[in-house]
């Protein structure tokens, strides 16, 4: 049984003006050192939240209660979007697990729901083939009006992490990656009892093919959680599941494949497709009612080594189709827009990558992020029409601040505004999902990383859940 963690606020934020109407659209941003609160339409800051070194996931609740994966400080943050006030700071684990980043809402079953923390610990002090003693999923209580709302419920341990999760629609189990395990590339977990979630399915390298040299297969590679010479690392990362046919896929990384699996089954069978021409990947979009799914690769990309692209080319999207079970396309991503020729060459935008994933009605955002040195830029939010779900088509880029490493974003509640920070410039843009263009800019907390809104036009959405029909 899992103990009790649940704690008052260390202490109240420091309010920089009197408190808005509770309807005002608020976006809170978390950066180096502190998660900030801003007015959405003005840039005014309105509060701030000591959160020392970095954090990563935040997951908002209709309630207006915010969950931020404080990383370096191994905890949960918890504050009331409505009243400014933190109300709750916990331990991310009490099985030993360190360092949360990402969060995941589950879908409603039975009328309850729960935030999933993942724990990814140090990947570098779990020697291979060694279970991680660092990693774990954290159960969190996110049904309002239960006697445990906002606290945690139950713990599991995982594979070594990162760890990425999509969830089944209509019963209590998920499907969690483990970046750096070959023993367990994927984990289903029961949650149907949240205070005793259990994995009750794994995949291992054999099931994806890499069982090292055999008489029949002498030039067969083996698995190693760290890659290079010693054998192929799956490093799965970025996931989803089709809400009508409960197929979840998975991003195998370091091999260009997805794995996909019926999260429904009582005994999920894995299935590896057949690899892309890509590699890389950090997110995957299933649209609600068309049985697609849209994943962002690294690559082909203009100058890779491994997978060559055109001039302006930063990675592709695969098609996945789920009724086929298979990757039915896949669409090259140039920097600027179908029609970008330039070579990004010797340029700062020679590191440009693909990223993480989000459709709005008929348009899929890319915020694009990059790869290597901190001195590359990016400057664009790559845009694909899917208003045919299965012929996606590149649009013009829409340029926003500068950027570099990984670029998170968020979608308002009523799907009108992208939230998109810019860590270089220490500033967010706002786009009108509509009009595909940016409406504002405005200066925020050094080093944006996260961001999510909570006001008029409800909580922004948050990772996990299935999407649902517009």
């Amino acid at each position: 049984m899992f103990r009790p963690l649940f704690a008052a606020a260390l202490s109240a934020p420091f309010l920089f003006a009197a408190a808005p109407l509770a309807a005002q659209d608020r976006v809170f941003v978390s950066g180096q050192d502190a998660l900030v609160a801003y007015d959405l339409a003005t840039g005014q800051e309105l509060a701030r939240f000591a959160t020392p070194g970095v954090s990563a996931d935040i997951v908002m609740l209709e309630t207006g209660h915010l969950l931020l994966n404080h990383r370096d400080g191994h905890a949960v943050v918890v504050v009331d979007a409505n009243t400014l006030n933190e109300v709750a700071r916990f331990p991310s684990s009490t099985l030993g697990g360190t360092r949360p980043v990402h969060a995941y809402l589950s879908p409603p079953l039975q009328g309850r729901r729960v935030v999933v923390i993942t724990n990814d610990g140090d990947e570098s002090r779990t020697p291979p083939g060694t279970p991680a003693a660092d990693s774990s999923a954290l159960f969190v209580d996110a049904t309002p009006g239960s006697p445990t709302f906002l606290r945690p419920l139950g713990e599991v341990r995982l594979g070594t992490g990162h760890h990425k999760l999509a969830f089944a629609p209509d019963r209590a189990r998920a499907v969690v990656s483990n970046i750096g395990d070959c023993a367990a590339v994927l984990q289903v977990v029961d949650f149907a009892d949240p205070t005793e979630p259990r994995v009750v399915a794994a995949l291992d390298a054999a099931g994806i093919g890499l069982t090292g040299p055999t008489p029949a297969h002498p030039g067969a590679r083996p698995c190693h959680p760290r890659g290079g010479q010693a054998g192929v690392r799956p490093a799965p990362h970025g996931t989803a599941t089709d809400p009508l046919t409960g197929r979840a896929w998975h991003n195998l990384n370091g091999m260009g494949a997805f794995v996909s699996l019926d999260s429904r089954a009582e005994a999920p069978a894995f299935r590896l497709l057949p690899a892309t021409r890509g590699w890389g990947g950090a997110a995957i979009a299933a649209h609600p009612t068309a049985g697609f799914a849209y994943a962002p690769q690294f690559a082909p990309r203009e100058g890779d080594a491994r997978s060559r692209g055109v001039a302006c080319q930063v990675g592709q999207v695969a098609l996945l189709d789920a009724r086929a079970d298979r990757v039915a396309a896949e669409l090259p991503i140039l920097a600027d827009g179908p029609d970008c020729t330039r070579s990004l060459a010797g340029t700062p935008e020679a590191g440009l990558r693909t990223g993480y994933a989000t459709l709005v009605a008929d348009t899929l955002f890319l915020p694009l992020a990059t790869l290597g040195a901190a001195t590359t830029r990016s400057h664009g939010v790559a845009v694909v029409d899917v208003s045919v779900p299965n012929e996606p088509r590149q649009l013009p880029t829409i340029r926003v601040g500068a950027h570099t490493g990984h670029r998170d974003n968020a979608i308002t509640g009523d799907g009108r505004w992208l939230i998109v920070p810019n860590n270089v410039d220490a500033t967010i843009s706002v786009i009108d999902t509509a009009r595909r263009e940016v409406v504002r800019s405005f200066p925020v907390v050094a080093m944006p990383n996260r961001v999510a809104v909570f006001g008029a036009s409800g909580a922004s959405r948050p990772s996990g859940p299935m999407p649902v029909a517009p």
